[in-house]
């Protein structure tokens, strides 16, 4: 009987995505990162997911956008619930958003 294939957790995925963006062995190219990021993020993949949100944060490859951003790192806690930096960073967006902005990212992680 074969052993059963491992489950993809998208770590290859999110090791590409790290790549382009950083540009580590492979040319700094943003499309690329979001499409390995989106594919990692699909898997549930908590690293891509926060990654998604420093992205957001930042404006790095995407626009700035704090609820957004609020909303990644909400999904990469649900993925990796003890994660003490997770945590740290859902509560840095959320203090940095206006009021309209915080309602606009309750209502996103319904």
């Amino acid at each position: 009987m074969p052993a059963a294939e491992p489950a993809d957790t998208g770590d290859a995925s999110f090791r590409k995505a790290e790549a382009y963006l950083y540009g580590r062995g492979a040319a700094q190219n943003c499309d690329e990162a979001i499409k390995n990021l989106k594919e990692a993020s699909a898997k549930s993949n908590a690293k891509a997911r926060s990654t998604f949100g420093t992205l957001y944060a930042t404006g790095h490859c995407v626009p700035r956008d704090l609820p957004t951003s609020y909303l990644w790192f909400a999904m990469a806690l649900r993925v990796d619930p003890n994660n003490q930096i997770l945590e740290k960073d859902l509560t840095a967006v959320w203090n940095q958003m206006t009021p309209p902005e915080r309602q606009m990212a309750a209502r996103m992680k319904q």
